[in-house]
């Protein structure tokens, strides 16, 4: 995103020149150097997820990291009433040296947030959906795995009241978004997604409930094919406003029109326009004298399956515990399962109902064949695999001409239980992973995988010390003990 990278360099310049060491007030800078080492050569699993793709899948490498960021002055004035404007950025650069030589800019944002909205242009580090985002083994649309895509975003970042003076709360996000250049060439990200408080804040129990919609759409082939049903030659993807308006609306791309545009694949044509996946999430918030409890739901839908509740055994769980109080020791623990393998069925043929044809194919989509990927890492949950990070012996006996390497081995069960805690100095943090993979339904596998990761931080007046131990054993992912050492200093 070179042109985007300049234009905010330069707004920021110029910012600066004219507001001065106002503009830089609450600017922070944040440099880091480590390692990564492991002895199968392969970062394990728990050490590269969820990382924002920074850390690259072949290991030793060493990363330089360095990033400056401008947080708004104040949330709320004197009068406890939200300030109207104001304006904050972030830059972040990764170097990577080894086995892969990566520069990375994960992060290059600026914005801009008046009263409750907040509009932002550039990359900037996110979850989307109900979630415990602390210690989750990753939200199952929007996980932070991969590296942010570039964005224009509107939209309210933190509750605000709509009704009954904070008895019903409401905040959500509307987005354009840009995909980099695969077998799909210049395609585009439409996002939204919107969700709902109920109970205000001292009360001791919040109802949550919303959900996020995805679509990758417009762009052309890389290379012009034949589609196989129509013998119509594709060269570009549906795309300009009317596309743009089905796209966000989800209607058929038809709707209203009975041509057939010689430009469109029939899967298209007869369906909507672009890929369309996300979830609905529901959750419960328990605030007790000692701790806080969250309990949440993700429900998966892409195909029409969870319309019929065809696939309602699907989704992710989550229960987190939050102890208040606590200076030394555990101070939060969460456990969840995911489950990916119904998926509607494995046949559509003995459904009564036409719409389920079952086979949903998680994140994978027959025209935009990268899959639900940006860089090659997937951008919902890292448990749902892409094909170029297992072990290859699973593929040995495979067929996989046809196939992106960004096809996603997306038929999983996994629970996750992590903890974190600390004392005067010291934070750490440890994760154990137990899946199940079956593969897809066209390329089946039968692999079990145990992860663990147990990280360790050690702060120093100027400085802190980062080490992790990561260990993974199966037949997933290559056998490998490894781990990462580093030293991270932040400066006002």
């Amino acid at each position: 995103m070179p042109l985007m990278s300049k234009v905010i360099l330069l707004f920021l310049i110029t910012s600066s020149c004219v507001l001065g060491q106002s503009f830089l007030k609450n600017t922070y800078y944040q440099t880091e150097i480590g390692a990564y080492l492991s002895t199968s050569g392969k970062t394990p699993f728990l050490a590269r997820t969820n990382q924002y793709g920074i850390v690259p899948l072949e290991s030793s490498v060493l990363t330089v990291r360095g990033g400056i960021y401008k947080e708004y002055d104040s949330t709320f004035n004197s009068r406890n009433q939200l300030n109207r404007f104001n304006i904050g950025f972030g830059i972040n650069a990764v170097a990577n040296v080894g086995k892969v030589n990566q520069i990375l800019l994960p992060e290059a944002f600026v914005k801009v947030r008046s009263g409750a909205f907040e509009l932002y242009i550039g990359r900037m580090r996110e979850i989307v959906g109900l979630v415990d985002t602390a210690l989750t083994s990753g939200s199952y649309i929007w996980s932070g795995n991969a590296m942010p895509l570039p964005k224009i975003q509107i939209c309210i970042p933190n509750y605000i009241s709509i009704l009954g003076q904070n008895l019903l709360s409401i905040k959500g996000a509307y987005s354009h978004g840009w995909f980099d250049n695969g077998l799909v060439q210049n395609f585009y990200l439409h996002q939204k997604y919107l969700y709902t408080r109920i109970g205000k804040p001292n009360w001791k129990v919040k109802l949550y409930s919303g959900f996020n919609h995805q679509v990758q759409w417009g762009g052309k082939p890389a290379v012009p094919y034949i589609d196989k049903t129509t013998g119509i030659l594709i060269e570009k993807f549906p795309s300009g406003l009317s596309t743009y308006f089905k796209v966000v609306s989800g209607v058929s791309i038809n709707e209203g029109d009975n041509s057939l545009s010689t430009q469109i694949p029939l899967n298209e044509a007869w369906n909507r326009a672009g890929n369309h996946l996300g979830s609905l999430d529901i959750a419960t918030e328990v605030n007790f004298k000692t701790f806080d409890l969250f309990l949440y739901r993700q429900n998966i839908f892409e195909d029409g399956s969870l319309f019929y509740l065809n696939n309602i055994n699907d989704g992710l769980i989550g229960i987190s515990i939050n102890r208040k109080h606590i200076k030394i020791g555990i101070n939060k623990i969460t456990l969840e399962y995911l489950d990916s393998r119904n998926q509607g069925g494995g046949t559509g043929a003995d459904n009564t109902i036409p719409q389920l044809r079952g086979r949903d194919n998680y994140f994978n989509n027959s025209v935009y064949s990268d899959s639900w990927t940006y860089g090659g890492k997937t951008i919902g949950s890292p448990l749902l695999t892409p094909i170029n990070s297992v072990d290859s012996k699973l593929l040995a006996n495979k067929q996989l001409e046809g196939y992106s390497s960004n096809y996603i081995f997306n038929r999983i069960s996994a629970f996750s239980l992590s903890l974190r805690g600390g004392g005067k100095k010291i934070e750490y943090y440890a994760k154990l992973l137990i899946s199940h993979n079956l593969g897809s339904y066209s390329m089946p596998i039968n692999a079990k995988q145990f992860s663990f990761l147990y990280k360790f931080r050690y702060n120093l007046p100027k400085f802190a010390l980062i080490s992790n131990i990561v260990f993974d054993e199966g037949n997933l992912f290559p056998s490998s003990l490894g781990g990462y050492i580093g030293i991270q200093r932040t400066f006002f």
